[in-house]
């Protein structure tokens, strides 16, 4: 690992709306205050870290920190009631992850200097032609064994087949934000949302944390869904 990218320092500001949840007895306002929680150890584990410095190492970083604002994005806009949009960034959060894990396990050296070139109106053509989140994914289980762990693969896996569906009609319109919008959205459905969201968010932080190569957060990483497993998806079975 070069070892010479550090993270912006706005990334983990704490940019939420003002609003007091500690105390509250409302479902919504809980998981909140846990996600918070959640993020708060994430910068503790990453705030100070040295990352791989290299165009494959950056270019990973880069979208990491990418799927990680747009999770700060999700939960203020359902601390603003506003769920409907909330769902939409998740998509976005996925694709983000979807494409650092490419990066660091899969892409070729031509695609990490597509995406590291600066931005032009050729360079924004040339970078057109990138794997969709589906040929990503194909793309790094086939280095499953090689590099790439298979429970990582299986969580982009399982991710997408549930919820590509339904992410893909909140983006484009579909029936489901035009239902949820007429008839309400479900307390239970947002607090799944924020679960998922925080999910992703944990499976960034290992990303970041690999891109350290520094045992000392790795390890903490990996251990972090006992701590936070009220406001994390349930772990997949083996």
């Amino acid at each position: 690992m070069a070892g010479d990218a550090r993270l912006p320092g706005w990334l983990y500001d704490d940019g939420m709306p003002e609003k007091d949840t500690a105390h509250s007895d409302d479902p919504l306002d809980q998981m909140l205050t846990r996600s918070d929680a959640l993020m708060e150890r994430l910068t503790e584990l990453l705030d100070e870290a040295d990352f791989d410095g290299s165009p494959r190492g950056e270019a990973a970083l880069g979208m990491c920190v990418v799927a990680m604002e747009h999770a700060t994005a999700l939960r203020a806009l359902m601390a603003l009631g506003l769920p409907t949009s909330a769902v939409s960034l998740m998509r976005l959060q996925f694709e983000a992850l979807t494409r650092a894990m490419w990066l660091i396990y899969a892409a070729s050296d031509a695609a990490i200097e597509k995406l590291s070139a600066p931005l032009t109106l050729e360079t924004e053509q040339a970078a057109k032609n990138l794997p969709s989140a589906k040929e990503m994914i194909d793309q790094i289980g086939k280095r499953v064994g090689q590099g790439v762990p298979a429970a990582a693969h299986g969580m982009l896996t399982q991710f997408k087949d549930v919820s590509w569906n339904a992410m893909n009609s909140f983006v484009h319109g579909g029936i489901h934000p035009l239902r949820r919008s007429a008839d309400g959205f479900p307390a239970h459905l947002a607090l799944q949302v924020l679960r998922n969201s925080n999910g992703l968010s944990t499976m960034t932080g290992m990303t970041m944390a690999v891109l350290t190569g520094d045992e000392s957060i790795v390890q903490p990483m990996s251990k972090i869904q006992p701590a936070f497993a009220d406001c994390l998806p349930d772990l997949i079975k083996p």
